[in-house]
């Protein structure tokens, strides 16, 4: 760095934050922990914290991909986009007046964005006629956990998106919500759920299994072991149970599953999980960047490292051509034979646990 700040020919271009932030991400990458251990500016950090909060500037409207259209798939209940009038299975034409025609989904979920306060746009197709929308950008809260009682079987698709603060307790509220609709059954589905917080994993695994039983083990850098287990206190749920994982499902999801399956409480239906299987400390810096180190590493409870390999499923399932992990949103509503012609993996879930 003194070399480069005392002797580099284009003295104007030397940016010593610049520098630093390099060299730490050059440091980490050297760890090969990819995508796990890795440096966050002030501004990614931020941003990690709102999505691990459950908040998110956001205007409520989800989308979906439809070959040549990009369809409104629902609004989130309460959000601006709902108050505005956006309905399921409109068509996104225009975001700002700017067509969205040939444009990556990706690419306009960005456009959505922006300050808080802030308006947007839509201009949407609803059986063929264009209308107009102006939608305020707002601080949403996002719910971790949503489910839908499939009519006629009994069974809660009972879905997890992140680890985030207070998961677990919306979990809980969620398979209260679905006892009481009648759900006698559940299907847990982690897939697309890359983690977030450790103690919403264990507080998560401890209201399936019993008191006492090994949640995950703990290695540290020193190689000591110790184990995590359900308090003493625990109440469990103890209906029938199967879990949904696909290759996005990383690190805290990993761990439930890893925990109800050892324990022999679920099986596991899906595809191999993603491998994350170290555990993250958050060393914050001077200038509100941050560090996320991998600390320890963590075991199934039958001692099986998962790092890079991932967990296997019981069962194996994949989606058929065209399909993708459908959500409870997505499917509320629609009858079992239309949900499953969307989702063969959900299909396969509801047939294991049938079995059981």
């Amino acid at each position: 760095m003194g070399a480069v700040r005392g002797d580099y020919v284009d003295q104007e271009s030397i940016d010593p934050k610049e520098q630093t932030y390099g060299a730490i991400k050059g440091m980490l990458d050297s760890l090969g922990d990819e995508r796990h251990t890795r440096f966050l500016t002030p501004e990614e950090a931020e941003k990690t914290r709102k999505a691990l909060s459950n908040e998110q500037v956001d205007t409520g409207v989800r989308l979906e991909d439809r070959g040549d259209e990009v369809v409104i798939l629902t609004p989130i209940n309460g959000s601006p986009a709902e108050e505005a009038g956006i309905e399921s299975g409109d068509v996104l034409i225009a975001v700002n007046g700017q067509s969205v025609q040939g444009e990556d989904i990706t690419a306009i979920t960005e456009r959505l964005k922006g300050p808080e306060g802030s308006l947007v746009g839509l201009t949407v197709l609803r059986n063929g006629e264009a209308h107009e929308f102006s939608i305020e950008r707002v601080e949403l809260e996002v719910p971790a956990a949503t489910w839908n009682l499939v009519s006629g079987t009994g069974v809660a698709h009972l879905r997890l998106a992140l680890f985030s603060e207070n998961s677990a307790a919306e979990l809980n509220r969620a398979i209260t919500e679905a006892r009481e609709a009648g759900a006698q059954r559940f299907v847990l589905d982690f897939r697309e759920n890359t983690g977030g917080k450790v103690d919403q994993a264990e507080k998560m695994a401890a209201q399936f299994l019993p008191a006492g039983s090994t949640i995950y083990i703990r290695r540290d850098a020193g190689g000591k072991e110790q184990e995590t287990t359900v308090p003493n206190d625990s109440e469990p749920l103890d209906t029938p149970l199967v879990i949904l994982v696909n290759a996005k499902s990383a690190s805290a999801a990993e761990i439930v599953a890893g925990a109800l399956r050892d324990n022999a409480r679920a099986e596991a239906v899906g595809e191999t999980t993603f491998g994350t299987g170290t555990v993250l400390d958050d060393f914050v810096l001077s200038d509100g960047s941050s560090i996320l180190l991998a600390v320890a590493e963590w075991l199934t409870p039958s001692g099986t490292a998962i790092q890079g390999s991932g967990i296997e499923p019981d069962v194996e399932a994949g989606l058929e051509r065209g399909q993708k992990p459908r959500t409870p949103d997505e499917v509320r509503g629609l009858s079992e034979e239309k949900i499953f012609a969307e989702d063969a993996q959900l299909e396969r879930a509801f047939e294991v646990l049938q079995e059981e």
